[in-house]
């Protein structure tokens, strides 16, 4: 089937993406009508500070539905995740941002998403609080949201950039049905951390010492999904309660845009890690993902595309040893590092830990606190 011109396949999109908008605002138009509005919500997703200047995406949707009180096992839990993504996206509403004496203010676009690029000179390093604030829809009072922005230290020893399904969550993308079932019909507090890596990220963070004694300023931590940020509350909640250090995270959102019909999770990661490489020229990085989807392609490119900047790459195979996948990865992961390509294919976090150890990424303590979170 002929291919449609570049012009044409972006007029499409356009126009669907345009379309979607404007049913979007009927629904709503139509729910406020009938007295069925639940009122705004606000959602500030963690954001980062780059050459002083803070990126941040905010959300505007109608609030959530609360789940019954079912007596079906995981019904209420399956009603919950699904409503993440049927839930109401207010367009065209007017949002400020504001982080310490900063102002911005934008407009939330055909999927609820109001994109910031706010100007915050000599904001010290570390996290800031950021609110949000919508004017009110259809004459009720305004709405707030709250959240975080991250300035990192330029000091540190080098910033990491994790992936996140397999790679600190198990999510079981190879496993179909498996997969569906844990996201869909668990609670945040029920889904499973790959064991060892919440361990393995703390010493990360806490780094070497140097000569003196004393330590290096922490890394920022980078999350990188093809997940929807419908779920962004719960990966956020899970971050939290597994111990992993926080971070803002780069997810996506599976609507149609102007630009594209349906969206590449492989072009997704490749642009959030290229983003973050441009936003910290002098910083280097240690990537970090699994063997199950394309991590190993992305970050061999992206250290090919800049030369010297990777620290590592750490895979986390997926599969058994004597998987074909697994095999040829192990082989070239082997021929890379003979280019001066830092990638390592790892069975397990206590793997991990020893590759990050012998490149003094973090320390002999490390190794053995991963060890214990695995025998545990």
């Amino acid at each position: 089937m002929p291919r449609l011109p570049r012009r044409i396949t972006s007029d499409l999109t356009a126009v669907v993406a345009g379309l979607e908008g404007k049913l979007t605002e009927r629904r709503r138009d139509l729910k406020v009508q009938f007295g069925a509005f639940r009122g705004v919500h606000v959602v500030v997703y963690r954001g980062y500070v780059a050459a002083d200047v803070a990126k941040v995406r905010v959300r505007v949707m109608e609030a959530p539905e609360l789940p019954g009180n079912s007596r079906i096992p995981y019904w209420d839990v399956a009603q919950s995740n699904v409503r993440r993504h049927a839930t109401l996206s207010i367009v065209g509403a007017e949002v400020e941002l504001r982080i310490g004496r900063y102002r911005a203010t934008e407009v939330t676009d055909g999927h609820g998403f109001a994109t910031f690029s706010l100007p915050v000179p000599k904001l010290r390093v570390g996290w800031h609080a950021a609110e949000a604030v919508v004017a009110g829809i259809d004459d009720d009072d305004s709405a707030t949201g709250t959240g975080w922005v991250l300035k990192p230290s330029l000091a540190a020893p080098f910033l990491v950039i994790s992936d996140i399904d397999d790679t600190i969550l198990l999510t079981g993308l190879t496993e179909g049905v498996a997969m569906v079932a844990r996201t869909l019909l668990r609670h945040v507090e029920e889904r499973t951390a790959i064991p060892g890596m919440s361990a393995l990220y703390r010493g990360l963070a806490r780094g070497i010492p140097g000569r003196t004694g004393s330590r290096r300023p922490e890394p920022a931590f980078f999350y990188v999904s093809t997940g929807s940020w419908s779920f962004y509350s719960m990966l956020e909640q899970f971050v939290e309660l597994r111990a992993f250090p926080p971070g803002p995270m780069f997810l996506t959102d599976w609507g149609p845009t102007d630009r594209y019909l349906r969206r590449s999770g492989a072009e997704h990661k490749r642009s959030a890690v290229r983003r973050l490489f441009e936003a910290y020229p002098g910083m280097r990085f240690v990537l970090i993902g699994d063997s199950g989807q394309r991590d190993p392609v992305i970050y061999e490119e992206l250290a090919r595309e800049f030369p010297g900047r990777v620290l590592a790459a750490i895979i986390r195979q997926v599969g058994a040893d004597d998987e074909e996948r697994n095999s040829a990865l192990s082989e070239h992961a082997e021929a890379l590092r003979g280019e001066g390509i830092p990638m390592h294919l790892v069975a397990d976090a206590a793997q991990a830990a020893a590759v990050a150890h012998s490149l003094r990424l973090c320390d002999a303590d490390t190794v053995s606190e991963v060890r214990a979170e695995l025998d545990h």
